[in-house]
């Protein structure tokens, strides 16, 4: 590819990734498909489970990971996106192999906190295990200065991993009572928005989200937001 483009890290799960390829469309200002961004997708399904790897109970990803990294820097890639929020356990080791820059989810997603509530003090935090267990957010979020508020152990065994396993068996609806109730237990506790870490949880979510979306930041749509940004930004630049 001569254009500019973007990479895609994805297959992570592959819901996630296509919504966030969707999002990405629905976002940008463009009235022909010429003025889209050019995309470059490397979506690797068989790539190992984050949170079984981060807990001790399956091998690491960041061979495959490291392969798609590569894959992208060697076909032009301007710049490189993962939508799968648990791979950032090993971002600064994907960073270090890329010639260019890779987009944090997290950090994206932290921005957006402020943009949709800018008197937030308490931030509550949905994702996988293995996010939660890595502090990927509750570290960001706390040099923010803001309190994070997270599920306990009990309710990522009992709510929250039960409710990722039925979205990537495509049980969406099953999945919701799970997350009403989790997220309901994390606004008990003075979350004043919740940021829905795992990029496949808002599909679990979409009534509460689509009723409140200022009580909620989806990730895939901050690290769209983060990626338009850049393009706008390269574009002027060049």
């Amino acid at each position: 590819m001569t254009k500019a483009f973007l990479g895609v890290l994805g297959g992570m799960g592959p819901l996630a990734t296509a919504d966030f390829l969707r999002k990405l469309v629905r976002r940008t200002q463009a009235e022909t498909d010429q003025e889209h961004i050019p995309v470059l997708l490397y979506g690797d399904c068989t790539t190992p489970d984050r949170t079984a790897s981060i807990v001790g109970n399956g091998p690491s990803p960041l061979p495959q990971l490291l392969d798609g990294i590569h894959f992208l820097n060697r076909n032009g890639a301007r710049a490189i996106c993962i939508p799968c929020n648990s791979a950032h356990a090993w971002f600064d080791e994907m960073q270090a192999a890329s010639q260019v820059p890779l987009i944090h989810i997290v950090r994206a997603s932290a921005s957006q906190v402020r943009q949709k509530n800018v008197a937030a003090k308490a931030v509550g935090v949905l994702s996988t295990f293995g996010t939660h267990r890595m502090g990927i957010y509750r570290n960001t979020l706390t040099d923010m200065g803001y309190t994070v508020v997270t599920p306990t152990e009990a309710e990522f065994e009992t709510l929250i991993s039960p409710a990722i396993a039925m979205n990537k068996a495509n049980k969406w609806a099953e999945a919701e009572a799970n997350y009403d109730e989790a997220a309901k237990r994390l606004v008990d506790r003075g979350a004043e928005i919740i940021v829905l870490g795992c990029t496949e949880i808002p599909f679990g979510m979409e009534r509460q989200y689509r009723a409140n979306p200022s009580k909620f930041v989806d990730s895939n749509d901050a690290l769209v937001e983060a990626v338009v940004g850049f393009f706008a930004q390269t574009l002027i630049a060049a």
